[in-house]
């Protein structure tokens, strides 16, 4: 199963997951929480077995003080991908992070953040304020050879080559143009509607 995959190919079926994550406050705004974004999205790493690992990229990190005297951490990390059936199988990206805080937690907030970015934009994870304003999923993929000549066959005059009135009425009310086209999730819908 997963064990011959390379880890491009466990990205890609975790993004298939098609997870979303709906933003909360986060500090003077609205954003995506870490804690929100592992819960949902661990489920699929451990599933397709992918192991994030976060480290600071080089040596220097950077601080400094704002003009209104806020505290600064500036740090380069690479975020790792590695397929835990290879760990030499693995993808990175280099994140450079910034975080504000006058105690010792800035490195910390700066990693986790690097680290949240990363998943988000490698997994192309879905955000937003809620689930209505969610991008419906997109359906590509359509009938087989097979399906579109059952129903041609039923909703098709064997003479004329034109729609029966059935047929034209089946077009209307699932909305495709060929038979061709018809997405394979509304196959048995028609299949039945083309039957009754």
């Amino acid at each position: 199963m997963s064990e011959h995959l390379n880890i491009y190919q466990r990205i890609n079926a975790v993004m298939k997951e098609s997870i979303y994550v709906k933003k909360g406050s986060a500090g003077q705004g609205t954003g995506v929480q870490y804690d929100e974004l592992i819960a949902l999205l661990a489920p699929a790493l451990t599933k397709w077995g992918i192991v994030v690992v976060s480290e600071k990229a080089g040596n220097d990190a950077r601080a400094r003080d704002t003009k209104k005297g806020t505290y600064i951490y500036e740090c380069d990390f690479n975020i790792h991908y590695i397929n835990i059936d290879q760990p030499n199988d693995r993808f990175t990206t280099l994140v450079e992070s910034h975080s504000m805080d006058s105690g010792d937690k800035a490195p910390g907030k700066a990693i986790t953040y690097a680290t949240k970015i990363s998943m988000l934009k490698v997994f192309s994870i879905e955000c937003g304020d809620s689930e209505e304003s969610r991008v419906p999923d997109l359906d590509f993929d359509i009938i087989s050879n097979d399906q579109g000549n059952q129903l041609f066959n039923l909703l098709v005059d064997a003479q004329t080559g034109n729609l029966t009135p059935k047929g034209t009425k089946i077009q209307r009310a699932f909305k495709f143009g060929q038979i061709s086209e018809i997405k394979a999730s509304k196959f048995e819908q028609i299949l039945k509607a083309a039957k009754a």
